[in-house]
């Protein structure tokens, strides 16, 4: 990768997270939160101090054209980036002399003779147990081939899982949710075992390994030690589950083992059925392990002889798709290509269908498949994404323009991604399209300027269209705190404050008193004076300073509008007739002093 960030901009950081998040990110970034930023190629890492004790660690991955992941081990969990990210991506782009660059690891390596190296695991291996369990395990594993079984050390495995899992005492200790992201990772690393022998055809052997995995996990004595609101630890179930199944369709079982294995994976869902809130968690491999690849059903859908979503017919399980998604990732691996697409039809797996045809180099077919089938704007997207991946760039263009005509699910995502694609490959028209409805999909000041940007000598009539969309559109609440940010950097105070009327949110209402005391002070004294009111009619006492806020905002604005005298008596008449709520006078008596 090039010295340069590439396309990474401050109005890019902003679209990336959420308005509070990015004000925190820049609070941080600020007071210096942000301690050792290292880059190895497309990878950068940095330690941001936060809340607790320890600090939080950020990865950002880029590709050419721009911020391409972004991990963090704090617990955030909410829509865009979090306030660490965010600091990490400003100082990349305000600070670039603080980034140190390093070679990547595995340049490092690249040269280094065997003798080093090998010092170099002992020497880790010796200071850490986890990681000699963890090369005793990849070694044991190595052997990719099918003719050969692979072998794994299961009480490798089973130290392994321990040492990933929480231990008694942990409850509650303030690195809670950095504990969750450990444990995960290091289960991830297990299955992944797991699947490099599913991918050598060894189904026993994976089998094995999940079962030694999911033996500990069963205990439940982990499950109190960690917060319930970590997504990331019923991902890593999820993919056992997955692995499972997958591995149920790649062993040769008989029939006795089957009903073995399926008997046992039951159980275990019933395990962890309190954890999962009462989602089963192992009946897609179960039902597997019962079907197995004779199946009447799939072996019709495989030779192209059921029409295309005929292979539910009689089927309501919901987690059929999760065998169906099994089954053609193996068909996938054993080049079962014509298979692969026959079960995909059969089973409408419209998108897997697509990106088969585009690894199989059958443009055309996919974008006409997509075209005809896709109905969600995610669909379209993750297919744009595989053509670009494959080079086929004006493809690509073309499935995501068509998605800008379907509405659904991540509508403003494939927008923007079309937008930065397109301005890349120098089509400005197709650019400013999705620019707009980028915009129109999640308006803010950063999709905003990215219109802008575009536009060029189209701006004031295209500027002219994007307010007019927020005044008709009328946007909800959890979007108007950023169509309001829109109208107040815009200058459309009006439209801002019949906004902040309409919606009654602290959160649109407060930035809007801040920025119109000096044109509307009368619609702040009498906004501010609304929002103070029922705090201290209603005797709320934790709320009181709110309140006293508001009537610091109203006392300002009566300055403004030469009426601080009447500002004055109002508040003492507050004062006069609350007299017996001892915790608000002196907070009165205070804000008068001020005045």
């Amino acid at each position: 990768m090039s010295s340069r960030w590439p396309t990474l901009t401050e109005a890019t950081i902003r679209e990336l997270a959420r308005s509070k998040s990015y004000e925190r990110g820049q609070s941080y970034y600020e007071r210096g939160a942000v301690n050792d930023v290292v880059r190895r190629g497309e990878i950068v890492r940095s330690d941001v101090e936060g809340s607790q004790y320890q600090p939080y660690t950020v990865t950002i991955e880029f590709d050419d054209t721009g911020v391409a992941s972004t991990d963090c081990s704090c617990p955030y969990d909410y829509d865009g980036i979090c306030k660490h990210r965010v600091a990490v991506l400003l100082t990349c782009v305000r600070d670039p002399e603080r980034v140190r660059k390093q070679p990547p690891i595995s340049e490092l390596i690249a040269d280094a003779d065997r003798k080093t190296l090998q010092e170099l695991l002992i020497g880790l291996a010796e200071d850490r147990p986890e990681v000699a369990d963890r090369i005793e395990t990849r070694l044991s594993s190595d052997d990719t081939t099918t003719d050969t079984p692979v072998s794994v050390n299961l009480e490798s495995i089973r130290r392994q899982v321990n040492h990933a899992l929480p231990k008694p005492g942990q409850k509650g200790h303030n690195d809670a949710y950095a504990e969750a992201e450990r444990m995960t990772d290091e289960l991830n690393s297990l299955i992944e075992e797991a699947q490099k022998a599913i991918e050598a055809g060894d189904g026993e052997t994976a089998l094995n390994v999940l079962a030694a995995i999911t033996d500990e996990l069963a205990s439940g004595r982990w499950t109190n030690l960690l917060p319930y609101d970590v997504p990331r630890v019923f991902e890593v179930i999820d993919n056992l589950s997955q692995a499972f199944t997958e591995a149920i369709l790649t062993a040769e079982l008989t029939e006795s083992e089957r009903d073995e294995w399926e008997g046992r994976l039951t159980e275990w869902d019933a395990q962890f059925d309190y954890y999962m809130g009462g989602e089963s968690t192992f009946l897609a491999a179960a039902d597997a392990a019962t079907q197995g690849w004779d199946e009447p059903r799939v072996q019709q859908a495989m030779a192209g002889e059921l029409d295309e979503g005929a292979f539910w017919k009689d089927d309501d399980t919901w987690y059929g798709d999760d065998i169906v998604a099994a089954r053609l990732s193996l068909l996938e691996q054993d080049g079962r290509i014509e298979e692969y697409l026959n079960l995909a039809a059969a089973a409408k797996q419209s998108e897997a269908y697509a990106r088969m045809l585009v690894q199989e180099d059958r443009i055309e077919e996919a974008v006409d498949h997509a075209v005809e089938r896709f109905s969600t704007p995610d669909a379209a997207l993750e297919l744009a994404k595989t053509l670009r991946a494959y080079d086929e760039t004006q493809a690509a263009l073309q499935m995501a323009e068509y998605g800008l005509t379907l509405d659904g699910y991540r509508k403003g995502a494939l927008a923007a991604w079309l937008r930065d694609r397109a301005a890349s490959a120098g089509d400005r028209e197709l650019a400013v399209e999705a620019a707009i409805a980028a915009f129109e999909a999640s308006p803010s000041v950063s999709t905003f300027d990215a219109v802008k940007e575009l536009a060029d000598n189209d701006w004031n009539a295209i500027k002219a269209d994007l307010l007019e969309f927020l005044r008709t559109e009328r946007p909800g609440s959890s979007s108007a705190t950023q169509v309001v940010e829109v109208f107040l950097t815009e200058g459309e105070y009006d439209d801002a404050i019949d906004l902040a009327e309409r919606t009654e949110r602290t959160s649109v209402i407060e930035p809007v008193v801040e920025a119109v005391i000096e044109e509307h002070p009368q619609w702040v004294i009498g906004i501010c004076k609304s929002q103070a009111e029922p705090i201290i009619e209603q005797g709320q006492y934790d709320s009181y300073r709110t309140a006293i806020r508001w009537l610091r905002r109203a006392g300002e604005a009566s300055r403004t509008a030469n009426e601080l005298d009447e500002w004055c008596e109002y508040v003492e008449t507050i004062r006069d007739e609350h007299y017996q709520k001892y915790k608000l006078r002196p907070m009165l008596d205070d804000l008068l002093e001020e005045f």
